[in-house]
């Protein structure tokens, strides 16, 4: 109940304060034209000075992730902010004028019935106005995801598409006895070890509203596909039988998972419902067929088939029907994760005996490279909206995960450990 009314006390506040809406950041703007934006510490009327200063260091670290903003340091401009206040009529335009901050944040920790209330406000200094404003109560372990959620407002107020800061990625980490499912923010932090049963457990695939994860398992010997609620500790097997289950996917609707089975002999595309019942195979080849991923209307499936020879990418309907090509280079072309804008596909390509990520179109046409000399680059999963992709990648030795904007920029690591296999969640 209190996460509730921490939610709703937010939305009211929304509703009363947004000004007109415009675009400053056009979403395909070129990754070198980066937005300049002051974000000031919080000030503090009886309030905690640890979530004054973490706030605000939480939504520097979510938009200088984005690629889209140049974070003004705030040791540049923090005499300034300490002695001015808030609001509007506080609030010294020109000063943030003249070191050029195209966009200001300043917000304040209070104290209301014994409850911290945290409000948070965008600003254009230029036309000395207040963009979005936001009130925050609740208790202290939520300040980050308070500040994720105001970090989604500011992209919104700025992009006019909502942020994914809020969200979460799921991932593989390889410990000492084998590999555990973990989640963690999709800035790296608050992670969680959801397996740990010393077997081999990777792949995991996100339930379209987030609650759940289906991933592959090695628990009983045989790979196959098992069930755990984020956030919860038992695991429920889905499938059974002879046949390794790898590399699920959940459609968007959450109405079936897509998978690669060697039930059949040899790896084929097959769906089944997300208890492991239905189970339909869709491809019937002498090849192998692995790694598939839906459309984000749910129509179609792409995949990674060695039909014509080497590893390559395939699409078809999701009756396996109609099926076409879609990489001619490369020998070796895997992982494909479909954006929800519908105009690209990620996979990983093998060059010269290391993976790089690639995009192309989904008729296939429009390649681009996105990661050259920096280790082995593989299994991209896009984010909710489309703009950003995750990846593992050994650039630095050991296999940890990235994240960059969609046209290769900004590649920054988020794990503090290893990692693998990432799969981006949807929107909270």
């Amino acid at each position: 109940m209190k996460r509730v009314i921490f939610l709703i006390i937010a939305i009211i506040l929304a509703t009363a304060t947004v000004a007109e809406a415009r675009i400053y950041i056009p979403i395909d703007q070129p990754s070198e034209m980066k937005f300049p934006i002051a974000i000031a510490d919080l000030q503090r009327n009886k309030g905690s000075r640890s979530v004054a200063r973490d706030v605000a260091e939480i939504i520097r670290n979510d938009l200088k992730l984005s690629g889209y903003f140049l974070v003004i340091p705030p040791d540049r401009f923090k005499n300034q902010a300490r002695k001015e206040g808030v609001t509007e009529s506080d609030i010294n335009f020109p000063y943030w004028k003249s070191i050029n901050a195209q966009a200001l944040i300043k917000g304040e920790v209070t104290k209301e019935s014994g409850r911290t209330v945290i409000t948070m406000r965008l600003f254009d200094p230029f036309l000395g106005k207040m963009l979005i404003g936001k009130r925050y109560k609740g208790r202290k372990k939520q300040w980050r995801e308070l500040a994720h959620r105001f970090a989604d407002e500011v992209m919104s107020a700025l992009t006019g598409i909502r942020g994914v800061f809020n969200t979460r990625i799921a991932y593989s980490t390889v410990t000492k006895k084998g590999k555990e499912i973990a989640v963690m923010d999709m800035d790296g932090f608050a992670e969680k070890q959801l397996t740990k049963n010393k077997s081999i457990n990777i792949s995991p695939t996100w339930s379209p509203d987030g609650k759940q994860l289906i991933f592959t398992s090695y628990l009983h010997g045989n790979p196959d596909l098992y069930m755990i609620k984020v956030g919860g500790k038992r695991l429920k097997r889905i499938t059974k039988g002879p046949g390794g289950k790898l590399t699920p996917n959940w459609s968007p609707d959450g109405d079936s998972v897509a998978m690669a089975s060697s039930a059949g002999g040899i790896a084929n595309i097959y769906t089944m419902l997300p208890s492991g019942k239905d189970i339909d195979r869709l491809t019937k080849g002498k090849a192998i067929d692995i790694s598939p991923t839906w459309s984000p209307n749910g129509s179609t499936l792409a995949f990674a088939s060695e039909r014509a020879g080497g590893l390559h990418l395939f699409k078809m309907n999701k009756q396996g029907k109609g099926i076409k090509r879609l990489t001619y280079v490369g020998y070796q072309n895997d992982m494909p994760s479909w954006s929800a804008l519908n105009d690209r596909i990620a996979f990983a390509g093998r060059v010269r005996g290391k993976f790089d990520i690639f995009t192309i179109n989904p008729d296939g046409s429009n390649l681009q490279r996105l990661t050259i000399n920096a280790g082995s680059n593989e299994h991209p999963s896009f984010s909710p909206d489309g703009r950003f992709i995750t990846f593992s990648s050994t650039r630095t030795g050991e296999p940890a995960v990235y994240i960059m904007r969609r046209d290769g920029s900004n590649q920054t690591r988020i794990t503090k450990e290893n990692g693998i296999l990432p799969s981006w969640g949807p929107q909270r």
